[in-house]
């Protein structure tokens, strides 16, 4: 773009400069083009040494007033050329400033002229400005836009970032709650039944050694032990159940769960299809497809009047589908999303998870999750 600009900036100089040549007839044509030689001098020493300066600028300007005076032709059209250098780099005060100083310059080289011509060259000069100044003001929003784009992709992928560190410290703190709760038990067991069966160990030991002798008091030692026992077994039960987790929050968030509760409450038929080899999920997984398969069923009946509800769970190496589609009247627009969608899709976006709906044959909903599988032992 630069060197287009030079380019331009010197055929601007030297087109008028040579056609003055053909249609002007001077007194010396050497003095003359030693004339242009130093005037294409001075405007390179302004392009390389004092591009930003004010005084060349203005020298620049007088000098091609003075040419355009002196040796008339179309040497106006020389004005185009530095009106290109400075409406990209001044302000637009300065810009308004050079702006009317050419305009003077212009007319006072051209006032011997006929009104015609002195007409068609100020209509020309004021035309490039014009769009000099558009051409300025359209580069100016593009580098907004650029600028705001690239704010905005970092902004994505800080999004991003903060998303899977989110995600990695969910994970974390399912898996320390698992491992406390583990270490938990594992204390209990040490510390009460271990010491508890320690006891009744010896306390065994001592029964056996004092039956023989003292028939009575073995046997009230054994009936102690017997008693301890029990409370050790019940202690084991009690133990074995923390272990064991709660079957009612097992299921609390499961899509059989879903399924024959809206069954019971609506004459609707649901059915669900299980494909490839299912694994276990984090339970934040499982509560998202729990809450969007809701979603979804609830739509169906309230807006789209569905008696059928299918409801398709993939399990893949890399994601999880789950695909809902009733045979419902509901009419998708996708431009407008209420407020069930929306949540959809809001929950989705914090684990990198999508969206997609359809209403080709049926009106399906699917939402597709990365697969973030449970690893632990149980």
């Amino acid at each position: 773009m630069k060197n287009q600009l030079i380019l331009t900036r010197y055929l601007l100089i030297l087109v008028p400069a040579i056609a003055s040549m053909y249609l002007e007839t001077y007194l010396s044509n050497d003095t003359y083009a030693l004339f242009v030689l130093l005037f294409i001098g001075l405007i390179e020493i302004r392009r390389t040494r004092f591009p930003n300066t004010s005084w060349m600028l203005f020298l620049e300007i007088g000098s091609t007033g003075w040419m355009s005076y002196h040796y008339e032709g179309v040497w106006f059209i020389s004005f185009f050329s530095t009106l290109l250098t400075y409406v990209p780099r001044l302000n637009r005060q300065q810009q308004w400033g050079a702006l009317l100083f050419q305009l003077i310059a212009l007319n006072f080289a051209l006032h011997h002229q006929p009104a015609l011509y002195i007409t068609i060259a100020n209509v020309m000069f004021t035309t490039l400005a014009i769009l000099s100044f558009h051409l300025q003001h359209m580069k100016k929003n593009k580098d907004e836009v650029e600028l705001l784009y690239d704010h905005l992709r970092k902004q994505h992928y800080a999004l991003d970032e903060d998303r899977l560190q989110l995600m990695d410290y969910a994970r974390k703190v399912e898996n320390i709650a698992q491992t406390e709760e583990r270490n938990r038990i594992s204390h209990d067991l040490h510390d009460d039944l271990g010491h508890k069966l320690i006891r009744l160990k010896m306390m065994m030991e001592a029964a056996l050694t004092i039956l023989p002798s003292q028939p009575s008091k073995g046997t009230e030692m054994l009936r102690s032990v017997r008693d301890q026992l029990g409370e050790s077994m019940e202690l084991l039960r009690s133990t074995v159940r923390r272990l064991k987790p709660n079957e009612h929050s097992l299921q609390s968030y499961s899509l059989g769960t879903l399924i024959a509760g809206l069954t019971r409450e609506n004459a609707i038929d649901i059915t669900l299809d299980i494909q490839g080899m299912p694994y276990e999920l984090y339970p934040s997984l499982e509560f998202i497809l729990y809450r969007n398969a809701q979603e979804a069923i609830s739509n169906a009946i309230r807006h789209g009047a569905a008696t059928y509800v299918g409801i398709t769970l993939q399990y893949d190496a890399n994601q999880v589908t789950m695909g809902v589609s009733n045979n419902g009247t509901t009419q998708f627009n996708p431009t407008v999303k209420g407020v069930g969608l929306s949540g959809m899709e809001e929950r989705l976006k914090v684990i990198g998870g999508q969206l997609f709906i359809s209403n080709e044959e049926k009106f399906t909903v699917t939402t597709v999750l990365p697969a973030f599988r449970n690893t632990e032992t149980k």
